[in-house]
């Protein structure tokens, strides 16, 4: 039912010295590198204003020479109005703190940007290496990685992020304290809790991988339920910042029902391996 790759997918025959691959690899390292540093050059430079064309107003990015209209300066208000929502006062402890977290945000952006263009030199590396059911694989993957990352990543900002920051900074209120927040804090936190929940929807991803190759049979998932649902529990517990469990469970539970999507998308395609077997085998 299930086939694991095999020896005879070999990848190209054409074989490169280690220099020319140091090569190739410099020529595609620089590409990124210049890319990189102009779309970070550009997030510093530019804004988002209202533009009008004719009698329509749309949002345009354009230069700007105010530092606190450029994009990183309104992503961060962005975040603070959003997801914060008034509830602690977001605050620097020293002068170039507000400049250090605009150049965090430019790189991080200009990352972002630049990623289709960094993911192609990527590929076109390391294809040649890579056998033909290991191409097959990354091509079938490539939308359901992309999708399923920005999934994780916009839930995090819309649901998770907007109850947490309110509900923790409630307890000092009802102290009677003043709720303060530190703004390389705030945004560290909010760019990893994002990238964190965004690589944990790509939980039925990596199990559909195992599966493809090989390497992990889809029985495995089944036996092994029990302690992939702790295993989640945990990581929810770990990525999440405060301990009464609320926010915990909103990690762990949508990583429950991607894992039990993944274990579907794995028995669907077993199935569809078995069927093909057995016409292939009817039809010789």
């Amino acid at each position: 039912m299930f086939r694991r790759a095999t020896e005879s997918n070999r990848p190209d025959e054409r074989r490169m010295t280690f220099f020319e691959h140091l090569e190739e690899l410099r020529q595609r390292l620089k590409v990124v590198i210049v890319s990189f540093v102009v779309a970070f050059i550009a997030m510093l430079l530019v804004g988002i204003q209202p533009v009008t064309l004719g009698r329509t107003t749309i949002p345009l990015p354009v230069p700007t020479l105010e530092s606190g209209q450029t994009i990183p300066a309104q992503l961060i208000r962005l975040l603070y109005s959003s997801l914060v929502q008034g509830s602690a006062q977001l605050t620097t402890l020293s002068g170039p703190e507000a400049i250090v977290v605009q150049f965090k945000v430019a790189m991080f952006l200009a990352a972002v940007l630049i990623s289709p263009l960094s993911t192609y030199e990527f590929w076109r590396f390391v294809a040649p290496a890579l056998k033909p059911v290991e191409r097959r694989l990354i091509m079938r993957i490539t939308v359901p990685v992309t999708a399923l990352f920005l999934s994780g990543v916009v839930v995090s900002l819309v649901v998770v992020l907007p109850f947490t920051f309110p509900f923790l900074y409630s307890f000092a209120s009802a102290l009677g304290a003043t709720p303060l927040l530190q703004l390389d804090g705030f945004l560290d936190f909010v760019l990893w809790f994002s990238l964190a929940f965004g690589l944990a929807f790509e939980l039925p991803v990596v199990m559909y991988g195992l599966s493809y190759l090989g390497l992990v049979a889809p029985e495995f998932w089944k036996k092994n339920w029990r302690y992939a649902t702790i295993a989640i529990f945990v990581f929810g517990a770990v990525i999440t910042p405060d301990g009464s469990g609320i926010t915990m469970m909103l990690v762990s539970i949508p990583m429950l029902f991607l894992y039990a999507a993944g274990y579907v998308a794995v028995v669907r395609r077993a199935k569809h391996v078995a069927r093909s077997h057995m016409v292939s085998a009817k039809s010789s």
